[in-house]
C-alpha cells in the first residue's frame, strides 16, 4: 500500500524526542517535510532525520506539498490558525494538546474538519498507554464496582527551574500548569471513567514562583453527573525531592493505581491483588504510547480506524478547561 505523506510543524522538544522518531519508524509513513520559523534548527533536524523538504511557514508548506496528514506541534496560540489552514486544504490534522485556547476555537476546528471531510485529532497519548487501557477495561467491566472517587497528580520536584518561556505566558499558552499538565490528567481521568458528564468544577490557583502571569500550582475539583468526584493537583515546582505522578481510581468493590499499575479487588471478604503479571516500565510505555498514537493517526487517514482522540472529545475537554480557568480567576465554583 502507498505510504501516507505527512508533514510536521514545530520542531520543539516533543517533536525531536518522540514525534519525528516515531513518524520515521512507521513504515506506512513518508515524512516529507518539516516546518519551523527557526531556519537553522529545522534544517539541522531535517538533515538528522533525512527529511527531504524544509519550510519556514505553514502557508508555503500547504501550497507546495500534497499532504495526507499534518502534525501541529507549535506553541498553543498557533494551534487554531494552523489547524484551520490545514483542514481547509483537506488535510487530516493532528494537533498537540491543548487543541486550542478555548472551546469556541476547538468547535470551529471540528466544524472545519467536517466541512472538508477530514479528521481532526488531538494529541493525548495517555489514552494509548498499555496500563491505562488495562485499567479502563477493568473499570468498564465493573471490576472495581461503582467508581466514586478518582485522584490524579503531576507534581514536579523542588530544584527545577520555574517555567519562564512561552508556556508561562497566558497570551501564548492560554493558561499555566493546568493547561500544560492538568489537561492531560483531566482527559485521562474522564476517559478511564467512560467519559462521564461533568456538572461543575472548583479551582484553586497559585503563582508561587513568579512563573509569568499564570498559575504554577493548582488544585482542581471536578464533579460528574453520576456522582464521581475527581481531584487534579499539578505543579511545576513543589518542595519535593522527586517528581510525583499518579492516578488512583476507587470503586465500592476495589481500587486501582497507575505509575505503577496495581489493581486491588474485594473477593470473598478479602482484598486481593489482581494486578497483571507483566507491565512495561514507564519509559517503554511512554515510547509505545506515542508509537501507537501515530499508528492510529495513519490508520485514520487510510480509513481503517476511528480516532482514539477525536476532535469532538477535545471540544468537550476545552469546555471543562474554560470552566476551570473561570473558577480559578473568580475563586468560585462553576457549573457546566
Amino acid at each position: 500500500m502507498e505510504k501516507v505523506k505527512i508533514a510536521l510543524v514545530g520542531i520543539g522538544g516533543i517533536s525531536q524526542v518522540v514525534r519525528i522518531p516515531m513518524l520515521k519508524k512507521n513504515e506506512a509513513v513518508d515524512l516529507v517535510a518539516l516546518c519551523d520559523i527557526d531556519a537553522s534548527k529545522v534544517s539541522f533536524v531535517a538533515d538528522k532525520y533525512d527529511v527531504p523538504h524544509v519550510y519556514y511557514d505553514i502557508q508555503n508548506l500547504l501550497k507546495k506539498e500534497e499532504l495526507d496528514g499534518i502534525l501541529i506541534c507549535t506553541p498553543n496560540n498557533l494551534h487554531y490558525p494552523m489547524a484551520l489552514a490545514a483542514l481547509g486544504k483537506g488535510v487530516h490534522t493532528m494537533v498537540e494538546k491543548p487543541i486550542a485556547l478555548n472551546a469556541v476555537q476547538a468547535q470551529r476546528m471540528v466544524d472545519k474538519a467536517k466541512d472538508n471531510r477530514v479528521n481532526l485529532i488531538c494529541g493525548m497519548n495517555n489514552r494509548f498507554r498499555d496500563d491505562a487501557v488495562i485499567l479502563r477495561d477493568f473499570i468498564a467491566n465493573n471490576e472495581l464496582g461503582k467508581p466514586f472517587y478518582a485522584k490524579c497528580g503531576w507534581l514536579k520536584r523542588w530544584g527545577r527551574r520555574a517555567q519562564q518561556n512561552w508556556i508561562s505566558d497566558s497570551k501564548i499558552a492560554g493558561g499555566g500548569v493546568v493547561m500544560d499538565l492538568g489537561i492531560q490528567l483531566i482527559d485521562l481521568a474522564l476517559w478511564l471513567l467512560g467519559k462521564p458528564k461533568v456538572t461543575g468544577v472548583k479551582s484553586y490557583f497559585y503563582n508561587l514562583f513568579g512563573s509569568g502571569d499564570v498559575e504554577d500550582s493548582a488544585l482542581v475539583v471536578i464533579e460528574t453527573a453520576d456522582g464521581v468526584a475527581i481531584t487534579i493537583e499539578v505543579s511545576w515546582r513543589l518542595h519535593l525531592q522527586k517528581d510525583l505522578v499518579y492516578t488512583h481510581v476507587f470503586g465500592n468493590e476495589g481500587g486501582a493505581f497507575l505509575n505503577p499499575l496495581s489493581l486491588n479487588k474485594e473477593l470473598h471478604g478479602n482484598l486481593v491483588n489482581v494486578s497483571p503479571m507483566q507491565v512495561d516500565a514507564n519509559a517503554d510505555m511512554f515510547k509505545k504510547a506515542y508509537e501507537s498514537e501515530i499508528k492510529n493517526f495513519v490508520d485514520v487517514i487510510r480509513g481503517e480506524a476511528e480516532p482514539v482522540t477525536p476532535g469532538e472529545d477535545a471540544v468537550y475537554l476545552m469546555k471543562i478547561m474554560d470552566a476551570v480557568y473561570e473558577s480559578g480567576k473568580t475563586a468560585k465554583a462553576v457549573e457546566l
